[in-house]
């Protein structure tokens, strides 16, 4: 048992109140004694549990944030018989929700780097216009890069091979597979970013 663990189970038993429905539900008071003991055992913990797995401009802090206050909404409505772990599942779903989120993301921010491949819904003018301007620049940027430089942007992005597959087709390591493709994505995204 976790020491956290410990410490809530020394707490005092919130008393229970029939809700108009017929359910227990806690009173106020009580679950705010619950929720504040529980934040003091438990907030830098999930504080460093989110920073670790956390990347990008995502704030552990704001996913503690809204792990407490999905507790708390659950406790205003109905008694939690282990809130400890309660409050762990809360961080795993947020964890899992944000992963779904991402891939969702990612999944409609891609563009083809070929015409012939089209979005499988059709886009109104203007966004196919924009479209083929950024497949023009991106072009005429991989057109500056060093030959071996983009053969590894194209390989990986266009064919999908991974850097193990491109580094043995090539006859180069995985580092310098690695090294190409962050020079191609500096070069193509400072080509975007002028226009």
């Amino acid at each position: 048992m976790p020491p956290s663990e410990k410490a809530w189970q020394r707490m005092p038993a919130y008393e229970l109140i029939d809700d108009p429905d017929g359910q227990p539900r806690p009173q106020h008071s009580d679950c705010s004694k619950l929720l504040d003991g529980l934040y003091r055992a438990e907030a830098a913990k999930l504080n460093s549990y989110f920073g670790r797995r956390l990347r990008g401009d995502d704030e552990p802090a704001d996913y503690v944030h809204e792990v407490f206050a999905r507790l708390a909404s659950q406790l205003s409505r109905t008694a939690v018989q282990e809130p400890y772990r309660y409050l762990r599942r809360i961080a795993q779903n947020l964890l899992f929700e944000r992963t779904r989120r991402l891939k969702t993301r990612t999944t409609f921010n891609h563009i083809p780097l070929s015409a012939a491949i089209e979005p499988s819904v059709p886009a109104d003018q203007l966004a196919r216009l924009d479209m083929e301007d950024t497949l023009k620049a991106c072009r005429a940027a991989l057109d500056q890069l060093p030959p071996k430089t983009s053969q590894v942007f194209l390989l990986y992005r266009v064919e999908e091979l991974s850097y193990k597959e491109i580094g043995g087709l090539l006859g180069i390591s995985v580092p310098t597979v690695q090294y190409h493709m962050a020079r191609a994505l500096a070069h193509i995204d400072a080509a975007l970013g002028q226009e």
